[in-house]
């Protein structure tokens, strides 16, 4: 058994011990003690020593970053530090990165910005892999889009793909043999299937709602920042925007814990996209496997 602050003090400091390597470790740590072990230190097989770190400089409203060459959970963690101080200096800022390798999921790091007092917004594009409501060819990737806002009991996390399954869950299926959920992918002639060896495209979450947030992260992630058909990796966009600019305008906390409370009643979950208590603990088995990383990452394991 390992404590989650020991696991994630351990792999930030393999990560160089950094502010953003202490948030890429946390995310990694996180994704394996809610059972998301794909997006967990499983993402660690992509590290290298020779990674390099995009270069932040001084923060801007506005900046593109190509990551191809840095190690993805790394560079995702160091966009998110440097959009969170450019936000709070101009009140509205954007990141976009390309050549992204896999990083996991968004969550942790528009929670990041949200417990900085910021709104952030994330959307993470690929290879294509969905096809658009209606069709029956892959277009374009799972395209997940995450946004957080509050702070406390009122902080709102939502972090979701606009796909009906992730590439993770097919890769599972298949290694695996079991049978997909009906509904949910095409093969190569366009015609439903649960074989996931057979599987060239999935569907869009709940038809075109799903479809159009999916090209929502299309035009921001591929378009405007340039990710789409990068053959190095996926194009990820961040955005953060600080509500407090307004000053007493606007009752921001005010009406967001009025939501909260508005929509609890009403009886719908208030999502708060992952977190884990202090006294969380990961398995022995866990704990081997981070053994094995660190061995490698610092030498050890040569």
């Amino acid at each position: 058994m390992i404590a989650v602050p020991e696991a994630v003090a351990r792999l930030s400091a393999a990560l160089g011990g950094s502010k953003a390597a202490q948030l890429a470790a946390a995310a990694l740590v996180e994704a394996d003690a809610l059972g998301l072990p794909r997006f967990g230190i499983a993402m660690l097989d992509e590290w290298a020593a020779d990674a390099v770190q995009p270069a932040m400089g001084e923060p801007q409203a506005v900046r593109w970053l190509d990551c191809s060459s840095s190690f993805a959970p790394l560079a995702v963690a160091a966009a998110t530090l440097d959009l969170a101080a450019a936000a709070r200096q101009c009140g509205v800022a954007a990141i976009f990165l390309r050549g992204v390798r896999g990083f996991g999921r968004l969550a942790p790091f528009v929670r990041h910005l949200a417990d900085a007092g910021l709104v952030g917004l994330a959307g993470a594009e690929g290879p294509p892999f969905v096809a658009p409501h209606g069709g029956t060819q892959a277009v374009i990737g799972t395209n997940p889009l995450a946004i957080a806002m509050g702070q406390g009991s009122e902080r709102v996390v939502i972090d979701v793909a606009s796909s009906s399954a992730t590439m993770a869950d097919i890769r599972t299926a298949r290694a695996t043999g079991k049978a997909l959920p009906d509904g949910i992918a095409l093969d190569a002639d366009g015609q439903p299937t649960s074989i996931a060896a057979e599987v060239a495209a999935l569907l869009p979450r709940d038809g075109q709602i799903g479809s159009l947030l999916g090209l929502v992260v299309e035009l921001l992630a591929g378009i405007a920042g340039g990710g789409r058909g990068d053959p190095k990796g996926r194009g990820v966009f961040l955005l953060a925007f600080d509500p407090a600019a307004a000053g007493e305008r606007v009752d921001w906390q005010g009406k967001l814990a009025g939501l909260k409370n508005d929509w609890t009643t009403g009886g719908g979950h208030w999502p708060r996209g992952g977190g884990l208590p202090a006294e969380a603990v990961l398995d022995a088995a866990f704990a081997e496997r981070l053994d094995a990383y660190l061995a490698r990452m610092t030498g050890r394991g040569d």
